[in-house]
């Protein structure tokens, strides 16, 4: 990403939300769609699902009100992105989206954090019985 923004050109981060798995819920909204896999890291939603619960910690210590926050300023942290495409099913969930955006990017210490897990847990059939 840092290659191609050097040298001027745009970075998309697509599925930020990995079709809503990293909200943190089995629950989808009626408008989503029903099977879009592959998602993430995991082999379905589900998998993606359990995944999200190693990042509960950004809710719990205040970096952001809801794992769609998280995952949202997370994608626009990186200063090589100049676009994250973030699916929504309904207006409501567009302004939350924008909302989140005004924000800002997370701060450099969640980053880390984040950074660590993602270090631990590479891959989604390595989660710890916790989170699966």
């Amino acid at each position: 990403m840092q290659k191609a923004s050097r040298n001027g050109l745009g970075v998309i981060a697509i599925r930020v939300l990995a079709g809503g798995a990293l909200s943190g819920t089995d629950h989808q909204h009626p408008n989503a769609a029903k099977t879009v896999s592959p998602i993430a890291s995991g082999r379905d939603y589900a998998d993606d699902v359990a995944r999200s619960g190693m990042f509960r910690f950004l809710v719990e210590i205040g970096y952001a009100s809801s794992l769609v926050e998280a995952a949202i300023r997370f994608a626009i942290s990186n200063s090589a992105v100049s676009t994250a495409l973030v699916g929504f099913s309904s207006l409501e969930q567009l302004d939350q989206a924008a909302e989140y955006v005004g924000k800002g990017p997370l701060p450099s210490k969640a980053l880390r954090q984040i950074e660590e897990i993602w270090t631990l847990y590479p891959k989604a059939d390595s989660l710890p019985k916790r989170y699966s």
